[in-house]
C-alpha cells in the first residue's frame, strides 16, 4: 500500500486493494444464477451481477481481488412438489 499527501489531505481511511469487504455467495435455485453479496447488496464483478455456475462466480472474485466467504446462501422453495393449499 502507498501513500500519498493526497490521501492524508483528503481525511480519508487508508486502504490497500486487498482490504475489499467479504463478499457472500448466493445461489439462486429458483433462475439458477449465482450473484456475490457485499455490504447487503450485489456485487458487481467485471461488470457483471451474476454468473451462471460457482465456479465462474469464485474465478472472477479471486481476479477482482474479492474474499468470498466459506459459507453459501441458498434461495428457493425446498420442496420442490405440487403446491398443496391444504384444502380437500
Amino acid at each position: 500500500m502507498t501513500i500519498d499527501g493526497n490521501d492524508l489531505d483528503r481525511n480519508r481511511p487508508l486502504r490497500s486493494p486487498s482490504d475489499s469487504p467479504m463478499g457472500r455467495i448466493v445461489e439462486m435455485a429458483f433462475s439458477g444464477l449465482w450473484v456475490v453479496r457485499q455490504r447487503g447488496a450485489l456485487a458487481e464483478i467485471g461488470g457483471r451481477l451474476y454468473w451462471s455456475d460457482r465456479a465462474s462466480l469464485e474465478q472472477a472474485a479471486a481476479q477482482a481481488g474479492i474474499p468470498l466467504s466459506a459459507d453459501v446462501i441458498h434461495t428457493g422453495r425446498l420442496d420442490t412438489g405440487s403446491f398443496d393449499t391444504g384444502r380437500g
